[in-house]
Parts: C-alpha cells; structure tokens; sequence
C-alpha cells in the first residue's frame, strides 16, 4: 500500500493550486485525475485579475489575451462599454492553463496517476484510504477538488450543501478574433445571459443560465453566433454544470475537504470559479500545514479559513438576485458611468466583490 501525506483528486486549478503550496512544504503529494492530461476542458476561459494575481507562479505564457473593454447588452437600455486602462480581464484556454500548473507541480515532485473508476474511499481516524482497483493508496488526508461532478462528494459528503448553474459554449472561427470585443449580453436571457470572449485565434461564445430547469440549447448558440459573429462555424460545443451555494459547505470530516467547484466554490451572479478553485485549494493546503503542530483538525481550520470566501460568495449570490430578478433596474445602475468604472477599477485592481462594494 502505497502511503502520502496528502492525496488529490482533480488535477485542475483547485488541486494543483493547493500541490504548489503543500509540496512547498515538502510533503509527499499524489494527484489522481480520470484524464490524460492536456486534455480539453469546458470552461469559457476568462481570468479576472484577482484570479490571475492569485497564482504563485507565472501564468503569462497561456494567456490569449487581454480585455479592458467590455460591452454590456441589455433588455432595455443601450449597449454601454466598460473600459479601464488596466486589464479587466485575462483570456486564456483551460486546457492549457491546466497543463502548465500540472507541469509546474510535477516538476516541484508531485506524482501524478491517470485513474478510471475509485472503488472507495475510506476515512479512519489515522489516514484516508483510495481503493483503485487492485491497487491501494493511504495519506494522512485527501482533498476533492474533481469538479462539479465530484466523485469525492458522492463517496463522502452526507449533506448536499450546493447548488447547479449551468453552461454551453463552442469556439468559433472567423477572419478577424482581435477585432471582437469581450461582451456580456443580458438581452437574451432573464436568468443568466451569453458571452463573446475574444481569444488569439478565436472566438469563445457561450450561454449562461442560473435556472436549473432550463438548460442552454445548441441552437441558441449557432443563432447567437450568426448574429453577432456572421458565422456559423462552431466547434468544441460543450456543455458543463456549474457548482454554486458554497457559502453553505461545512466540512464534515477531519481528514477530507474539498476545494473548488466539487465544494460550489463558484459564485453565481457569473459563474467564476477559477478564482474560487485556486484561493479554496491554497486554503485547504494550509488548513492541512497548520493543522500539525496546532493539534486541531484540517476541517475546522478549514471551515475558519473559508469564511472571508464564503462571505464573499454571499455578496455574489444576493447579487445575482438583484440583477436576475430585477434585470432593468441592476443594468441601468451599471450603466451610469462613474459606477462602472468604479466596478471596472476594482476589478482591474483585483478586488473581490465585498471590497469592491465595501470600497476597501
């Protein structure tokens, strides 16, 4: 049986980003995915600074793109444009931004296996046991950080404390992507809104919706893309659900968090999660640290440590319901200049939304 002092089960921006910081330590670390990695992954893309800023190593080389124009679209006001002089938002794709933090904690010695199917996972008070066919793996803790569909969650977890939003997006090829701006367009839909999100070579278009009843269609993208791209070449067309109502999570176990959207550490007004993913999986690593010599368990420091997030998911969630429920009103307040520049500074100076509210 081979032994860890931490197993991680996802190999996205949550896991790797919380392997960085545990095998800075010098813990033994091994990360266990249900892929070969590069491999594509639905996710729109788009870095806001505060998430960028958040990694502890350079992610320059895998972005596309940056945007410090945004073009708002709305029921029934004038399409209005957001601008800041620095950027509001970094393009990248996710399939490349993962390898590169895979690479990273690999070459700082992070083991990395490729597993089909967990048979178990097992909790004792002295370490967690991974039964993976014939083979066996034991740490003194494990985080779950494999995403929305968390097969962590389903093994461990005994209360549902999330909630799903839901994605489609496609990638669509046309002559001129740097001539497209970032766009966010709340006309067409009363629950969530389409997005244009402009990449190297080309274009990122997708669907947004915050009713777990009504699911994007594929036809809605392709119309979408006529009118607004004149073109009709899509490819990648994905879907993915989206885990929100984090703000809720509560570990549950001494030697098991989870990070990330597998924890619905995504907030719900836009349906970010890498920011979410990355600070949850920094946590959680020094949750694990401290946790050592303060002889008290990784879960309630965890717990502890979550609430500036968690506080900060709230801000999102009662935003979300201003702007879905009331959709005029949010979107004429954002259209006065001097608030969406302020909006657009505080993002551009990677704030969270709370200090951004809170002018902190």
């Amino acid at each position: 049986m081979s032994m860890f002092d931490v197993i991680i089960i996802g190999a996205g921006p949550a896991g790797t980003a919380a392997a960085f910081d545990l095998l800075g330590k010098g813990l033994k670390v091994l990360i266990l995915d249900k892929t070969q990695f590069p491999r594509e992954k639905a996710c729109a893309g788009g870095l806001t600074p505060k998430a960028y800023h958040l990694f502890k190593y350079d992610i320059s080389p895998v972005i596309k793109k940056e945007c410090r124009t945004i073009r708002i679209n709305s029921f029934h006001n004038e399409p209005f444009l957001i601008r800041n002089e620095n950027p509001i938002c970094y393009m990248t794709k996710r399939a490349d931004l993962d390898f590169f933090s895979l690479k990273k904690v690999i070459k700082k010695g992070a083991q990395f296996k490729v597993v089909k199917k967990i048979q178990s996972i097992d909790e004792t008070d002295s370490y967690v046991e991974v039964q993976i066919g014939s083979a066996g793996f034991r740490a003194s803790y494990l985080i779950g950080a494999d995403g929305a569909n968390s097969v962590v969650r389903r093994f461990v977890s005994k209360t549902r404390f999330y909630e799903k939003q839901f994605a489609l997006e496609a990638d669509v090829k046309i002559d001129r992507p740097d001539r497209v701006q970032m766009e966010f367009d709340f006309s067409k839909s009363r629950k969530g809104y389409y997005w244009i999100f402009p990449k190297d070579d080309h274009v990122n278009i997708g669907i947004y919706s915050t009713d777990a009843n009504v699911r994007p269609k594929t036809r809605q993208l392709f119309e979408y893309a006529e009118a607004r791209l004149q073109s009709r070449r899509l490819t990648a067309i994905k879907g993915y659900p989206i885990c929100t109502g984090g703000f809720n999570y509560r570990p549950d176990s001494k030697r098991i968090l989870f990070a990330g959207d597998a924890a619905g550490l995504s907030e719900r007004l836009l349906g970010e999660g890498i920011y979410f993913a990355v600070k949850s999986g920094q946590i959680a690593a020094k949750s694990i640290l401290e946790s050592e010599y303060q002889k008290v368990s990784a879960g309630k420091l965890y717990l502890k440590q979550l609430k500036e997030i968690q506080t900060d998911l709230r801000f999102y969630h009662l935003s979300s319901n201003c702007l879905y429920k009331l959709p005029w009103m949010s979107l004429k307040a954002l259209s006065f200049p001097f608030v969406h520049k302020w909006f657009a500074k505080g993002y551009a100076d990677a704030k969270t939304l709370s200090q951004i509210l809170y002018c902190q």
